[in-house]
């Protein structure tokens, strides 16, 4: 099945270097912006949120919110394997 998740990680796999995400000053590759979810991922882990709960955010349309978006499909591409 073909996801976001599973796009997100197949392009950074096939191609670490290119530019995944712009917004204002922030540009990021699709390595350096899968080092920030796999950071966020952590964080969350620490925080005991595991698959199910639920994380309420007020943030604009901004590269913070894709990440947070980026972390729930990342964890949900990765429990369908």
């Amino acid at each position: 099945m073909l996801d976001l998740g599973t796009s997100f990680l197949a392009s950074v796999e096939r191609n670490p270097d290119a530019t995944a995400i712009v917004d204002r000053h922030i540009r990021l590759t699709y390595g350096a912006w899968y080092a920030k979810i796999s950071s966020l991922v952590a964080a969350f882990d620490d925080l005991g949120l595991k698959r199910g709960d639920h994380l309420i955010t007020v943030l604009q349309n901004r590269w913070e919110a894709a990440t947070i978006t980026g972390r729930a499909n990342s964890l949900e591409s990765s429990s369908r394997r």
